[in-house]
């Protein structure tokens, strides 16, 4: 650590320091796209660089510093670049929508990168808190604005924000990242109308009236613990309860197969008799997790009625969720970047069961009619980024509770006035 010190206060020719800067940074987001941030290493980006590693820490650190210093960057265009946008519109609707399409394209082309911030919650989780804390305000100043105007409803103005950054986040990781293709324009709107009109039809009368908000709860992944199972059965189900706990709290990363087995009470013998490796464990889970998410939440709305109200009651229900399981969550979250496959298996299995629903309520005359397909990744999206800012980042808050019913309404009944 020294030597890096050392290095730090060397000083950098000015005439070959900035091609050298950026030839790095591209170097190292190369890097972190191809291995993901674990396994990248600084040899590996001065190999792409083609600058020998004491090069590397006259400007970083270590790894960590230029894996920041990719996302700073991108925080500081990206906001620049919404600002601007924002800036040609002075209708309040004009400006969410010329900012909302800003950002698909923007990280649409800078593809790269955004990958590369996607997997910073699960390096330094005050990363992405701080990103979207710097993208809020573009979105929340042109919704104080028009609520300012009588033109939208008096809504948090910054659940709005974290909804229309949620809805596209997920849009572009189904079209750019999983399926290599733009956000089609179809798409786009959908997640635009969503936010500006709800879902609600209001074709037909609401039957059952303002659902109860108190959600319906549901259990943990294991619903049948090992002290009911027996022999090998039994000691898989430890396994997998210790691994659960484990990855939750520290990651895949950061966990080891010795700590699993500690809190199994097995040997590490044991531990190879039930899973080939730490990765198909964690893929078992995020198959079991899946599943009890998912028959949790239709167990949750099996009784009502109109697809509103199951809208309402399954948002609550998630978000309860999230709080009592934040382990669990992590797991389904951290998926894409252990398994890529895996990670898109999981939202790809639960937006196919959710467009069927929705199409039943379009069907129904119940919802706003919309391609059901992108309406559950926008409403995944903004309900996904909404559980972490909302119930996770201000849990047990007044505020949180507050903003909880203001989503839900922004979902059923939009934004505009």
């Amino acid at each position: 650590m020294a030597k890096e010190e050392e290095s730090q206060q060397r000083p950098i020719p000015k005439e070959k320091g900035k091609v050298t800067l950026q030839r790095l940074l591209g170097s190292a987001e190369a890097e972190f796209r191809a291995r993901g941030f674990e396994r990248a290493s600084v040899s590996g980006i001065c190999r792409r660089a083609g600058v020998a590693q004491g090069t590397f820490y006259l400007y970083f650190a270590n790894k960590e510093d230029v894996f920041v210093r990719l996302v700073k960057d991108l925080e500081e265009r990206l906001v620049a670049h919404l600002r601007d946008a924002s800036s040609f519109a002075t209708v309040p609707q004009e400006k969410l929508a010329c900012t909302y399409a800003a950002l698909l394209d923007f990280l649409t082309e800078h593809e790269g990168v955004f990958r590369v911030f996607r997997e910073a919650e699960f390096v330094r989780p005050e990363i992405p808190r701080h990103f979207y804390a710097a993208l809020a305000p573009v979105f929340a100043d042109a919704v104080r604005e028009g609520t300012k105007k009588g033109v939208f409803r008096d809504l948090n103005p910054e659940v709005v924000a974290y909804a229309i950054v949620g809805a596209a986040l997920f849009l572009l990781a189904h079209y750019v990242l999983w399926s290599a293709s733009p956000v089609p324009a179809e798409a786009r709107r959908v997640g635009m109308e969503t936010i500006l009109h709800g879902i609600d039809s209001r074709a037909v009368p609401w039957t059952e009236g303002e659902p109860d908000l108190s959600p319906a709860t549901f259990g943990n992944r294991i619903t049948a613990s090992a002290e009911t199972k027996e022999g090998g059965e039994a000691t898989r189900e430890a396994l997998l309860d210790a691994a659960e706990r484990a990855f939750g709290q520290a990651g895949f990363h950061g966990t080891s197969v010795s700590t699993i087995t500690y809190l199994a009470g097995v040997g590490q013998g044991t531990f190879y008799l039930y899973f080939p490796s730490k990765v198909a464990v964690f893929q078992e889970l995020v198959r079991e997790v899946s599943r009890e998410l998912r028959r949790g939440l239709s167990g949750a709305v099996a009784a009502c009625r109109d697809r509103r109200t199951a809208e309402v009651v399954g948002l609550k229900a998630f978000f309860k969720w999230v709080e009592r399981h934040p382990g669990a969550y992590r797991i389904l979250r951290e998926a894409e970047f252990v398994d890529e496959g895996m990670g898109r298996w999981h939202y790809t299995r639960l937006a196919q069961r959710y467009a069927e629903r929705l199409a039943e309520g379009m069907h129904r005359g119940e919802i706003r009619r919309m391609n059901p397909q992108d309406l559950a990744y926008v409403l995944t999206g903004m309900a996904h980024l909404g559980g972490q800012r909302w119930v996770l980042w201000e849990k047990g808050t007044r505020a949180g509770e507050r903003a909880v019913q203001d989503h839900a309404s922004l979902v059923l009944r939009g934004l505009e006035a």
